[in-house]
């Protein structure tokens, strides 16, 4: 993609998420400038960037500012050196630093104290995976800033989704998707462990997986409705049997010596389900237990 014009750009933070971002943005035909706290990382990045030593130099005149650093008290410490938000003024910053709403909070905060230009964000991709079809990127903040700069975002994801002028959207979003891939992979490893333990070659039940990815399809779609409605009735599945399918689960780890620790805690949730009088309604009923400690 040739961008209309090629836009100065400053990427602060030159891990391996840094440098892939400081060099797509630089392949798309912008002019680059790289930092990070140990200069001979931001000296390896290479792919037409330039390597900045001095921080106030690297973010002096540019448009755009990417941060990628390892959390936001990093991100922090470092913009607050000497003569950095002062440098910063008039710029827009782009924290793609990894970290919760209350952080995407906070650096808002900062750059309005700074008059300086914020957009949170969240990439859900590997380094390896920034600028192709397999990238997104998810924005929080003013939409006028994001409608200004998608054009040259758009240089490490094509797909750059803006979420909701909250703050804290971009970073909510991701955490809720996260949690749904880590979950769901925690699960499907404890079953291909179930597998293994009684004799069962984990390859018959990873060659099933459109079985139980078609189950999740179907469970978020019913899900998304009986939400919104805060109806959670219906005459598919009620949670007591789902609960009795979940005990089954329980007592095969068990037999089979491996750990239990994971079906008991979804065992232990779903009950709770059970205790708040909701055993007659569908899976989905589950959230009701689930907004409230």
């Amino acid at each position: 993609m040739v961008p209309s014009k090629s836009v100065k750009i400053a990427v602060v933070g030159c891990g391996l998420m840094g440098s892939a971002l400081a060099r797509a943005f630089s392949a798309a035909g912008h002019d680059v400038a790289v930092w990070n706290r140990t200069p001979d990382k931001a000296k390896a990045v290479g792919g037409g960037t330039v390597a900045m030593e001095n921080l106030v130099e690297a973010v002096s005149g540019r448009e755009l500012v990417v941060v990628s650093l390892s959390n936001y008290a990093t991100s922090f410490e470092v913009f607050s050196a000497k003569g950095v938000a002062q440098a910063l003024a008039g710029t827009t910053l782009v924290q793609l630093t990894s970290g919760s709403p209350a952080d995407a909070r906070s650096g808002l905060e900062w750059a309005k104290a700074y008059g300086v230009d914020y957009l949170d964000a969240a990439i859900l991709a590997y380094p390896g995976f920034v600028a192709t079809d397999y990238a997104t990127v998810f924005y929080a903040g003013s939409r006028p800033v994001f409608d200004r700069h998608l054009e040259t975002l758009q240089a490490i994801a094509r797909n750059s989704v803006y979420v909701d002028e909250k703050i804290g959207s971009a970073a909510t979003l991701d955490c809720a998707i996260l949690e749904a891939y880590y979950g769901s992979s925690l699960a499907f490893l404890h079953a291909a462990a179930m597998c293994k333990a009684e004799g069962l070659d984990p390859k018959t039940f990873f060659s099933q997986k459109n079985s139980f990815l078609g189950l999740i399809s179907v469970t978020a779609d019913a899900a998304q409705g009986m939400v919104e409605n805060n109806d959670f009735s219906g005459n598919q599945c009620s949670l007591n049997t789902h609960v009795a399918a979940i005990e089954h689960i329980v007592r095969l780890s068990k037999d089979a010596r491996i750990s239990a620790r994971f079906p008991k805690e979804l065992l232990d949730n779903y009950k709770r389900a059970l205790d708040a009088g909701l055993g007659d309604k569908e899976l989905p009923a589950v959230f009701q237990t689930l907004t409230k400690e």
